[in-house]
């Protein structure tokens, strides 16, 4: 990424290339002065494709300065840098711009343009665009326009949004626009549109206005939405439409949803069964649990079935699952995916009879570092007081694997048991540099008073690293524990001075950089 000085000098290159990545990322920097710069850019440089490139940037910006620019270069000659003034104004969020993009919206003769106009004018949100919109969402001869129009509509609102995007759903031509009615409607969730929902899921011919009909009427928690897409997932002709249904279900979490979804596990298309798993386990109700046991240790099962059923497993939480998730998390011939789905499916059981298995994986030297990595994150979370020998175990074994370290000092630090506590404090003593290192990092996240003269002991560590560490944590902790200060000595608060200084100096040098370059 260039810097700041970088972008302006680039943005003064004879080469157009170089100034249209300039603009672009200019965009990024919120400086006032780079506001200047791409004014002067939209309004003056010689390429098309530059001037385009400074007028979205100029909308990411949202500098107030930056609005009549934008406004005026919806009179270019240049269509192309019309549209991305109109989209510039949408993402602006000034409604300023309402009413001359009202304008376009009704006279352009261009399409490209009325649809993007009704694009910007639904972000910008102002009811006074309501009217302009339902017409063309009515009566215009594009697709698109009508398209973009009933997107906009699912953000404005209302009564009359809603009444305007039923009529579209049921007596459009096009099957494009219908998709996007069903969707506007989906975002608003207006009971009053459920009837006509349901008729399209159940009728429309093209198979992607069903699919978003079945997904909006996810947003619905009516007992008509649900049997509507339990009819659904049973008898659609289309496996895609099917799965969509399933996840709608899942997201409604009627548990009259749970047998036709246990039945779905068993569907021929792998996509089916997969939003089936993931359903089930949004619901949580335990009459799945048999079934994606089941679905799980099946070998035939394609993987991503598997690592879904285990999520469901995890998340309905009975512990019931444990002995198939163990015996998987142990079976070396089994994929690694589906191994650490496994283990994480335990880490949400939350039992502590599954701390055995996660210790045996996380401290076998042999084992693949996803799984040992993933078996000391679930460690962590069971915080079973069981799991604290074979956590510090882990931390030594992983001598020379510093990032599987601190992952393991992490978990440790989440357990407040004195034991656990006591372990990193001596870890700060071992030889090991990496040991040391995450006991460091881990004991950042404790408060307790022991942990500062830990802190002070790393400060003359012979690794930089750990010395930073500390230096760090010292930091951090000063000012809601400003007495530990005093407990440091005089070279000690030197060397961490002189530090703050140059973080503070780096921060009034970002300051400055705002408002003009340095």
């Amino acid at each position: 990424m260039a810097s700041f000085n970088e972008l302006i000098r680039q943005l003064r290159s004879k080469r157009n290339d170089e100034r249209e990545i300039a603009a672009r990322e200019l965009g990024g920097k919120r400086k006032a002065y780079a506001t200047l710069l791409l004014i002067e850019t939209l309004q003056n440089d010689p390429s098309m494709r530059v001037r385009k490139a400074a007028a979205e940037s100029l909308g990411k910006s949202k500098d107030p300065r930056a609005l009549q620019p934008l406004l005026d270069a919806l009179k270019s000659k240049s269509a192309d840098l019309r549209v991305s003034a109109i989209q510039a104004l949408g993402n602006f969020g000034d409604r300023r711009a309402v009413d001359p993009l009202i304008r376009i919206l009704q006279d352009s003769p261009y399409s490209e343009l009325r649809a993007n106009a009704a694009h910007a004018l639904g972000q910008l949100g102002d009811p006074r665009a309501l009217d302009a919109i339902i017409t063309v969402l009515a009566g215009d001869a594009e697709e698109m326009v009508r398209t973009y129009a009933a997107h906009a509509l699912g953000q404005l609102g209302g009564t009359r949004a809603t009444q305007a995007l039923i009529h579209a759903l049921q007596n459009d031509e096009a099957w494009n626009v219908r998709k996007s009615v069903a969707r506007a409607l989906g975002q608003l969730g207006d009971p009053r549109a459920l009837d006509a929902l349901i008729t399209t899921l159940h009728s429309d011919p093209e198979m992607l206005v069903r699919l978003e009909a079945a997904e909006s009427l996810g947003n619905f928690r009516d007992p008509r939405a649900v049997n509507a897409l339990i009819t659904t997932l049973r008898q659609d002709t289309d496996a895609i439409v099917r799965q969509h249904a399933a996840e709608s279900l899942g997201k409604l979490r009627d548990p009259k949803a749970v047998e036709p979804l246990i039945t779905a596990l068993q569907h021929q298309e792998d996509n089916v069964r997969k939003a089936a798993a993931y359903a089930l386990g949004e619901i949580g109700d335990r009459r799945a649990v048999d079934a994606l046991i089941q679905a799980f240790n099946s070998a035939g099962q394609d993987y991503t079935i598997r690592g879904a059923s285990a999520k469901a497993l995890g998340e309905i939480g009975d512990p019931k699952a444990i002995n198939a998730l163990s015996q998987t998390v142990l079976n070396k011939g089994e994929l690694l995916v589906v191994r650490v789905a496994a283990i994480d499916a335990l880490a949400q059981i939350h039992d502590p009879r599954s701390t055995e298995t996660l210790a045996q994986a996380l401290n076998d030297e042999n084992e693949a570092w996803g799984i040992r990595y993933h078996a000391s994150v679930a460690l962590g979370k069971l915080r079973d007081p069981n799991a604290i020998d074979a956590l510090a175990e882990g931390l030594l074994k992983a001598k020379g694997d510093y990032s599987l370290q601190i992952h393991i000092g992490e978990s440790l630090a989440k357990y407040r048991d004195p034991k656990a506590l006591q372990t990193l404090l001596n870890a700060v003593n071992e030889t090991d540099a990496g040991t040391r290192l995450a006991a460091i990092l881990a004991l950042a996240l404790r408060r307790e008073p022991e942990v500062v003269p830990a802190l002070l002991q790393a400060l003359s560590d012979e690794s930089i690293k750990v010395q930073l560490a500390a230096i760090s944590a010292i930091i951090a902790r000063i000012p809601a524990y400003p007495e530990v200060i005093l407990q440091l000595p005089t070279d000690a608060r030197h060397r961490i001075g002189r530090i703050a200084q140059e973080r503070e100096r780096n921060d009034i040098a970002q300051h400055l950089c705002d408002e003009a370059p340095v």
